[in-house]
């Protein structure tokens, strides 16, 4: 009889491994130690960590981009709508994929071969979708900007990613709660940013 897969635990602990240590000082041995595996055997799944580091944060990129599609083709919401159900939908992806998620930004943007140039673009694909909808909220009148739309979606994007630095997951309807609240919270931005930039410029200069 074959010996069952360990895969799914490798992963989970390459996750785990990465995320503290850092790609560059973890090992196939502490991952291996994990699982409670000698290192030989996680090489029988992947011939490298690079490799495996692809493997972990291949899943949650591929469905972050997914979902993000999904919104762009729903043209029935207003942009408000669609930009809370943006960040319902990072939040759930930061949770469903804890911590492969925070692995894959704390190292794609830094890793420079090849293979990863599929997950540069999915980045790229990702922000400008959210310079888009943050446009089209411009446009329509539902926002108004303190800057630019590409500085904006950015501001917004950077608000999200700095949730690897202290988002735990604490399960379904909490993390929705948390998604509501940071969408309360730039949305606030969003529709009174121009006015209070105004306000911010008239406030005296330091000597």
């Amino acid at each position: 009889m074959p010996r069952p897969s360990r895969w799914s635990e490798i992963l989970a602990a390459a996750g785990e491994e990465f995320r503290d240590r850092g790609y560059e000082n973890a090992t196939l041995e502490g991952i291996g130690a994990r699982v409670g595996i000698l290192k030989g055997s996680i090489y029988n799944y992947v011939g490298s960590k690079e490799e495996l580091l692809l493997a972990v944060v291949e899943q949650p990129a591929k469905q972050l981009l997914a979902e993000l599609e999904r919104l762009q083709a729903d043209t029935g919401q207003t942009v408000a709508v669609r930009l809370r159900e943006l960040i319902r939908m990072q939040v759930r992806i930061f949770a469903d994929f804890y911590p492969a998620a925070f692995v894959y930004l704390q190292h794609i943007g830094r890793m420079t071969a090849p293979r990863f140039a599929d997950f540069r673009d999915m980045d790229a694909r990702y922000m400008a979708a959210v310079e888009s909808l943050v446009a089209e909220g411009a446009r329509t009148g539902e926002f108004s900007l303190a800057a630019d739309p590409r500085t904006v979606a950015r501001a917004l994007v950077g608000m999200l990613d700095w949730m690897q630095h202290w988002f735990v997951p604490r399960g379904e309807a909490a993390d929705r709660e948390l998604a509501d609240r940071l969408f309360a919270f730039a949305l606030g931005g969003l529709v009174a940013g121009g006015g209070l930039a105004g306000l911010a410029r008239s406030f005296p200069e330091e000597e």
